[in-house]
C-alpha cells in the first residue's frame, strides 16, 4: 500500500519503440510475464504500459501508438539526439 492507502500502480514504460507492432509484441510479454508472477506469488499486480517516444519514427507513428498504449512519454533529449543522427 502507498502513503495514500490505494494500491500502487505500476508503470512499464518501453523504451526505443519505432513501430505498432514492436510496441503490440513487447505488451503480450509483459501481460504473460506479470500473470506468471500473480500466479507464483498469489498477488494482483496493477500496472498500465506504455512507452517513451524517442525515435524519429515514433514521433511519426504517435498516433497510432497512442491507440495501443495506455500513456506515452516524450523523451525529447533523446528524440533531439536521434532526429540529428548523433
Amino acid at each position: 500500500r502507498s502513503v495514500s492507502g490505494r494500491p500502487p500502480v505500476a508503470e512499464v514504460m518501453v523504451p526505443l519503440v519505432a513501430t505498432v507492432s514492436e510496441i503490440d509484441m513487447l505488451k503480450e510479454v509483459i501481460k504473460s510475464t506479470a500473470q506468471r508472477v500473480q500466479e507464483e506469488q498469489g498477488a494482483k499486480l496493477t500496472y498500465r504500459i506504455g512507452t517513451m517516444i524517442e525515435l524519429p519514427r515514433a514521433a511519426l507513428m504517435a498516433g497510432p501508438i497512442a491507440s495501443t498504449t495506455e500513456f506515452f512519454s516524450f523523451g525529447t533529449n533523446d528524440l533531439t539526439q536521434t532526429t540529428w543522427g548523433l
